[in-house]
């Protein structure tokens, strides 16, 4: 899991427990509570995790009780289960592909990494002042939208659309949109791709878009590809650990078999 991911996962559970307390609950009762459920969390990142979480308004301090949820923090909590739900989501998907897919899922993203970085260069190289205006326009709703139930997903997929028509070649497009529409899941997956990675593609993005401005090909190219990068090799994580299930409990029933 991605340190962020971990760093949401320890929130989640931090935030849950004060969910149920209306007379607040000090940071050693919060750090033996996780003890309890086995996260692996000192009372030092305990109590860093805590003043992080007042200085965000999440939390209050009521007297010398502990800490207590605030409205905000009742609002962030939900935003919290939403994205473990959509993450466990795309994890469950992703161990139900067949083995004989999932090199066409890798095959797949490979391609669309080529091709949406061959499409950043051009981009580079024929965006017009339009084009740009358009882009960031794009970019600034997505920074408003990260902390929201959609996370500026919508957003995201709006820049690399936006991305391929300042490219100006339509059968460059044409392939991207055949590759995407080879099947829904792999599309989702894409639109989701933050709950995987652990990360929003906010960040990327604004790189993209920098090189892109500065009508610098080469760096709007290699930008796009890092932007894949992390987003392919969680896939391919995700499957080599199904395998190695998979391998784990075909050996475990084996060594059960009579001789």
């Amino acid at each position: 899991m991605a340190e962020t991911s971990a760093g949401n996962e320890l929130e989640l559970y931090i935030l849950e427990k004060l969910e149920n307390s209306d007379d607040g609950i000090g940071s050693g009762n919060l750090y033996l509570h996780l003890r309890d459920r086995k996260v692996k969390a000192s009372q030092a990142t305990v109590g860093r995790v805590l003043r992080l979480l007042d200085h965000r308004r999440l939390t209050a301090k009521r007297s010398n009780k502990g800490r207590v949820l605030t409205a905000a923090g009742r609002r962030h909590l939900e935003e919290l289960r939403h994205k473990e739900g959509l993450r466990d989501w795309a994890e469950g998907v992703l161990k139900e592909i067949k083995p004989a897919t999932q090199m066409e899922y890798l095959q797949a993203l490979t391609a669309l990494r080529l091709l949406e970085g061959h499409l950043a260069r051009l981009a580079a190289e024929h965006a017009s002042r339009e084009d740009l205006v358009r882009m960031r326009r794009v970019l600034e709703e997505h920074e408003k939208e990260i902390e929201s139930r959609t996370r500026g997903k919508d957003r995201g997929l709006d820049f690399h659309d936006l991305l391929a028509m300042a490219a100006g070649n339509r059968f460059l497009q044409a392939a991207l949109s055949m590759i995407w529409s080879w099947n829904k899941t792999i599309q989702d997956l894409w639109a989701d791709a933050d709950v995987l990675t652990g990360r929003s593609s906010y960040p990327d993005h604004m790189r993209v878009f920098r090189a892109i401005a500065a009508h610098d090909g080469p760096a709007a190219e290699r930008a796009m590809h890092a932007h894949y990068d992390l987003f392919i090799e969680n896939v391919r994580n995700h499957f080599e650990q199904h395998a190695h299930v998979s391998l784990v409990a075909r050996s475990v029933a084996a060594d059960g078999e009579e001789p």
